[in-house]
């Protein structure tokens, strides 16, 4: 969320049930998704599968801006980009 911020994008944080997450997909007002963690970094979300339900989101391949999320994190992580959060810690 702080990078999209940081990126000047305007973020909003809330529960989106899976009837409304299927329907903005399918009007294509939700073009990308991705799942976010210590793990998983920034992985980009193509299908979501719910019980007998499945849906594509956008086109399938990963969005522009979530690679680019991706690529800061991973740079913060790698020391090529600046920690301006103060994110990192060196160990040992």
């Amino acid at each position: 969320m702080q990078l999209a911020i940081d990126a000047g994008f305007a973020v909003e944080e809330r529960r989106i049930d899976i009837d409304e997450w299927q329907k903005k997909a399918a009007a294509g007002e939700i073009t990308e998704v991705f799942a976010c963690g210590t793990a998983a970094v920034i992985t980009p979300v193509a299908r979501v599968r719910h019980g007998a339900s499945e849906f594509r989101i956008a086109d399938g391949q990963p969005g522009e801006v979530t690679m680019a999320l991706r690529d800061t994190l991973t740079g913060i992580q790698r020391g090529t980009f600046a920690d301006t959060h103060g994110w990192m810690a060196r160990l040992g």
